[in-house]
């Protein structure tokens, strides 16, 4: 599986936190997020693309053994546009990663293993469960195939979600055609099941209340074992 985690946006929100750096590469608590991330996605992975455009130069150098691809243009489209573009070249599964979210490894592995056990070519889409308004989030049929995707009532999109190979190039063309949108719009048009992980196994990151928030629940996912087929 190929990872590819979208980093390209200015995350302007957060202030001075991403004066200099792009919101995956600011401290949290005496680590990157994108480092606490890597830990998080490496051991379900075998390679990393990270998608970069907003201060690409400062962090470039901080990836690792990922590919960079550095998004020059990134102000001018929306993250549909980031995951095209780390997309090219890739011939796999596809694990892609919000910037702005940690999970934990034991969610990956949820996520991992129902994508594994649904019929072939079904993608998979991670969410918080219960129904709210506040955040982006995705709504299920009775057999949870994503239907709808935005600002709508639903499960909360978790930031976190696996493109099937079988649609690879399903996925490049509605990317291509929608490249000022939220790519999460892709999962309504490719076969896509809800996958559910827990929220304490979850943290979103968009302004400085989020960040202190992360660090209140770090470290997160305490208990073991989650049942991969819940």
């Amino acid at each position: 599986m190929h990872a590819v985690i979208l980093a390209a946006g200015e995350g302007s929100r957060m202030g001075p936190h991403t004066a200099d750096v792009p919101k995956a590469f600011m401290d949290l608590a005496g680590r990157t997020l994108y480092d606490r991330q890597r830990a998080a996605i490496d051991p379900h992975v075998d390679t990393v693309t990270v998608v970069l455009g907003y201060r690409a130069a400062a962090v470039v150098d901080e990836v690792g053994d990922a590919r960079p691809v550095v998004f020059d243009d990134w102000a001018d489209y929306e993250n549909a546009e980031s995951l095209r573009r780390g997309l090219a070249g890739v011939d796999d599964d596809v694990l892609v990663v919000n910037g702005d979210v940690l999970v934990t490894g034991s969610a990956v592995a949820r996520l991992v293993g129902r994508h594994e056990g649904f019929p072939a070519g079904r993608s998979a889409v991670a969410s918080i469960p219960g129904v709210q308004e506040g955040a982006t989030a995705i709504r299920c049929d009775d057999d949870g195939i994503v239907v709808d995707y935005g600002m709508i009532h639903g499960h909360r999109h978790a930031g976190l979600g696996i493109v099937d190979r079988d649609y690879l190039d399903a996925a490049r063309e509605w990317l291509g055609r929608n490249r000022t949108e939220w790519y999460p719009g892709l999962y309504t048009t490719v076969e896509t099941g809800m996958v559910a992980i827990p929220p304490d196994h979850h943290v979103e990151i968009n302004r400085p209340r989020d960040k202190v928030a992360a660090l209140s629940k770090l470290p997160l996912g305490t208990t073991e074992g989650l049942d991969l087929h819940t």
